[in-house]
């Protein structure tokens, strides 16, 4: 029972998300072109103006950790589909992983060869962001990556999927069914004894690049 209340209430934490400042960045997804490849995606840590309320807590990586799973396919801004297989979280004290997208719109593949980091925005949420290394089939340097996954129950309709890369392609957090098409399952998976996190911890932009969210 403890369990299925835990379940619940981080479910309806990302629902809270979800219809915030994730529901937005939806919206606009549906309104903007395809980020053209060879804009700058890095951008470095300023200072920002929080407000009374003061600024949320940084991005981190989860405590306890955990792990996650996925595949599927989205529909990018182009209107092309999209399909990807991720998979990340920690084990034994280091971050592991695998991340494969290709965009149907030229083939365009990104295949991971290393994982750097994987981190929450937002701690008690079922959000988790995956970052790293990857080659691509096009003729370019390894770029890096980070790749957005909100698990939020089965069977999977209202998961939602995001990536960006530093060489500027990207696409913006989307469900993988209701609301926009798509397909899959994002599965996100309790803590064991072997979901063991680096330490000290890495912090966002060590993990990252400097890589913002999708």
């Amino acid at each position: 029972m403890a369990d299925n209340n835990r379940t619940a209430e981080l479910r309806e934490k990302t629902q809270r998300l979800l219809h915030g400042a994730l529901r937005h960045a939806r919206a606009a997804a549906l309104a903007a072109t395809l980020v053209p490849l060879g804009t700058v995606a890095v951008s470095p840590s300023v200072a920002q103006d929080c407000g009374s309320a003061g600024c949320p807590p940084a991005a981190a990586v989860p405590s306890p950790c955990d792990f996650v799973t996925s595949g599927g396919f989205v529909v990018t801004d182009s209107m092309t589909m999209a399909n990807f297989g991720a998979h990340g979280g920690c084990k034994k004290g280091a971050f592991w992983g695998h991340v494969n997208y290709v965009d149907h719109a030229g083939d365009y593949h990104v295949d991971s060869t290393r994982i750097t980091g994987y981190l929450t925005p937002f701690p008690g949420s079922n959000i988790r962001d995956i970052c790293g290394v990857a080659d691509t089939n096009a003729d370019e340097p390894p770029v890096l990556f980070r790749v957005r996954l909100v698990d939020d129950g089965e069977p999977g309709s209202s998961d939602v999927f995001g990536i960006r890369l530093s060489n500027g392609y990207h696409v913006a957090t989307r469900l993988l069914g209701a609301g926009f098409s798509g397909g899959g399952n994002i599965e996100l998976h309790s803590p064991n004894p072997s979901t063991v996190a680096p330490s000290p911890a890495p912090d966002e932009l060590t993990m990252c690049g400097g890589v913002d969210a999708p």
